[in-house]
């Protein structure tokens, strides 16, 4: 072979070598990870991924580095003896062990979270634990007051999940109790106090079962006070989603205690839905903030990946009885964000900082096969501006009809390239795109029906645009069930759909009515 042949010979293994690392870290570099644990978080409250996806996704993770999953259940785990709060989605208990079954199989650890105390919609809004409530109405929390009639509840609960999981942790939530001194008892009671009284009866409870109990650290972070009363094995995850690190409280107040730490990123988060993924926050997220937690001698490290906010809207009949809740804000499933888990392995096995740039040219050339240029147009894609829209702008100030300009003129540049390989996970970034153009055409039409200006003779013409923007969603909406039918339980994408929507569907009849007036 001449020297240009070994030139182009050695080049070619380079690059290859370069992405291997990049996008797949061989088991033996787990061990030069500063983590002991490397997670990922799977969210079951509204978007529920079909046993053989989960399998699928567990087996992807293990070539890559990561060793745990962290997986709230909700009203998706098998409970027998309180099968009250089990939905419509729930997975059969032998399915739950198939599941972990696999993953031990991998050499992935399989920890349950189980909430107990703050996000608790789906507990409570049942008459057979209402007692515990903190308020009539808003049913998110449970009274830390009531911690013995708590106790009860939760040590059969807890003993439920335990059972089928063999981890050495436990995962009782404790985030965003936003209702801490809501009732009239606990509004005589400091905060703190509340709070580090309640967390340490439900890590009785976890202790009682041989197992090490988490929390996230939002709270504590919030209210101090009695924080060097809680017990020091316990394990406090500090989730940080792209902002300063004090953001809850003074982070020095735990760190200073000498307690085990773990963080947590976000792949999917705030204000993300089904037609707006801030992309850039997330990347950046994992280039910051991983690093400040290997400085600060994290023991573990979390992808957290939010199907919903956590928030719910309610159907109430008479002496607020819930009849119904819906989560107030869906995201497009993690189907679509393979390009983000695989940033989160790299970034979780390497010691060094995640360059987002680099890695979506890389991700690009080496996963989809796209040329250089064409790469450049992947990158590009990421750095769309992705905001709110209210009242004929986003949340930057720009106006509507900008905004869908912009949006299209890129997809006329994203339709031209051609990916090698991967192209059906490549179709993700497409849909999302025309999903986002979609949303942004209903706006526009929603802020005319809104506007000081409109009145019913613009209603025939407004309908006419508006048919043909619903008659380009429901082509959106095969698409969507077409290329998530093997990763959503059945009926999974089209609620989804159903949401997304519903307004527009709505206002459209709305404008046909007032076109017969």
């Amino acid at each position: 072979m001449n020297n240009n042949l070994h030139y182009f010979i050695y080049k070619s293994l380079f690059l290859l070598g370069i992405f291997l690392c990049s996008c797949a870290p061989a088991k033996s570099a787990q061990s030069s990870s500063d983590f002991k644990v490397r997670a990922f978080y799977l969210d079951c409250r509204t978007q529920v991924m079909t046993v053989s996806a989960i399998k699928d996704f567990a087996s992807d993770l293990s070539t890559k580095g990561i060793n745990t999953l962290l997986i709230e259940y909700e009203a998706t785990f098998p409970f027998q003896k309180h099968a009250t709060l089990c939905n419509h989605l729930a997975f059969s208990r032998n399915e739950v062990k198939d599941i972990i079954k696999h993953c031990t199989s991998l050499g992935i650890d399989v920890i349950p979270l189980q909430n107990c105390f703050g996000h608790s919609e789906y507990i409570l809004r049942h008459d057979r634990y209402a007692h515990l409530r903190e308020d009539r109405k808003e049913i998110s929390q449970v009274c830390p007051l009531k911690k013995e009639e708590a106790k009860k509840v939760f040590r059969e609960i807890f003993r439920e999940v335990a059972e089928l999981h063999p981890s050495p942790y436990f995962h009782i939530g404790a985030d965003e109790t936003y209702l801490l001194g809501s009732c009239a008892q606990c509004s005589k009671v400091e905060k703190s106090r509340l709070f580090v009284d309640y967390i340490k009866t439900m890590y009785e409870v976890v202790k009682e079962m041989g197992k090490q109990p988490i929390i996230w650290a939002d709270i504590i972070l919030m209210h101090p006070e009695a924080v060097q009363e809680l017990p020091k094995d316990l394990i406090f995850v500090d989730w940080n989603y792209g902002w300063e690190p004090d953001r809850f409280g003074k982070l020095e107040n735990l760190l200073k205690l000498g307690v085990k730490m773990w963080g947590a990123t976000a792949l999917r988060s705030a204000p993300d839905n089904v037609y707006l993924t801030q992309w850039m926050k997330h990347f950046d997220n994992l280039a910051t903030f991983l690093p400040f937690a290997r400085s600060h001698g994290y023991e573990g490290i979390i992808e957290t990946s939010w199907s919903t906010s956590g928030t719910y809207g309610f159907h109430y009949d008479n002496g607020w009885e819930v009849i119904s809740m819906q989560p107030v804000r869906q995201v497009y499933p993690m189907s679509g964000f393979q390009i983000l888990v695989d940033a989160y392995c790299q970034a979780a096995n390497s010691q060094e900082a995640l360059n987002s740039r680099d890695f979506i040219l890389s991700y690009a050339q080496q996963r989809y096969g796209l040329s250089n240029e064409e790469a450049q147009i992947f990158l590009d894609y990421f750095s769309l501006p992705q905001e709110l829209v209210r009242n004929g702008k986003d949340t930057k100030g720009t106006a509507i009809e900008q905004v869908i300009s912009s949006n299209k003129e890129f997809r006329n540049r994203f339709d031209k390239l051609s990916p090698r390989q991967h192209s059906n996970e490549f179709e993700h970034y497409r849909l999302m795109l025309d999903l986002r153009i979609n949303y942004l055409s209903y706006k526009e039409i929603e802020f005319i029906y809104n506007s000081n200006s409109y009145d019913i003779t613009q209603a025939a013409e407004l309908a006419q645009r508006l048919n043909k923007i619903i008659s380009e969603a429901d082509k959106l909406d095969k698409r969507f069930v077409h290329i998530n039918k093997e990763y959503l339980k059945p009926g999974q994408s089209e609620e989804i759909n159903s949401l997304r929507t519903e307004k527009m569907k709505e206002l459209y009849h709305a404008l046909l009515r007032q076109t017969k007036i």
